[in-house]
């Protein structure tokens, strides 16, 4: 455990710059999602209201189709998770990488600000359900493949512009375990959203909404 930890700080240590850069991006994207709730226009927020209105008034009597919410999930991360992992693999990949950091942020911020103001004073708890779980499981996994990406990346360019610089990134050293460790926590994070977070919202929508 000792060695995970020890690990984990070195690494922390030796990409501080980018662990920085990410969460700068991250905190954003998560403002500019709580400003564009604030400064919605009064139509919009009120078809949006509407939808989810109904929404939490059939959600108790309607049954959770898992395999297509499974499909939809997926779907939605990859939408974010490959093109971090495309742009890594290029030399200009990093103000993307970055960029794609802060839509994550926004819809984040976005989603949970929608969700308080829709509901005012009752609207935590459905929040807190509908947006926690599985994030505290995706963040961190888009954080570290966001780093990964953004030494991919570097490295790429220093190659392409400076030819002296060709020695390997300690940090890349068996970068598909990594990824594999990376995958496999975040489909932790998959099947919390698919599984339980849909049950936690009914449970809250019919108990206290």
């Amino acid at each position: 455990m000792n060695f995970i930890i020890n690990k984990l700080n070195q690494t922390f240590r030796d990409k501080k710059v980018y662990f920085f850069m990410v969460l700068i991006m991250f905190c954003l994207g998560i403002s500019f999602g709580l400003y564009a709730v604030k400064y919605m226009n009064e139509s919009n927020r009120n078809d949006l209201i509407s939808y989810f209105s109904g929404f939490t008034s059939s959600i108790g009597d309607t049954p959770i189709d898992y395999g297509n919410l499974l499909f939809n999930v997926i779907k939605k991360n990859m939408l974010i998770i490959i093109p971090i992992f495309i742009f890594g693999l290029t030399f200009f990949g990093m103000p993307f990488i970055l960029i794609l950091d802060m839509l994550k942020g926004f819809t984040l911020g976005y989603t949970f600000s929608f969700i308080m103001t829709t509901f005012e004073g009752k609207g935590i708890g459905l929040a807190l359900v509908s947006v926690i779980p599985q994030n505290l499981i995706y963040i961190p996994c888009f954080i570290a493949l966001s780093v990964i990406a953004l030494s991919f990346s570097t490295q790429r360019f220093k190659g392409k512009f400076f030819k002296r610089t060709n020695v390997k990134d300690p940090f890349l050293n068996l970068i598909g375990n990594k990824l594999i460790i990376i995958l496999a926590v975040f489909t932790i994070g998959i099947l919390i959203e698919t599984y339980v977070s849909p049950n936690l919202i009914k449970f809250v929508v019919t108990k206290f909404y």
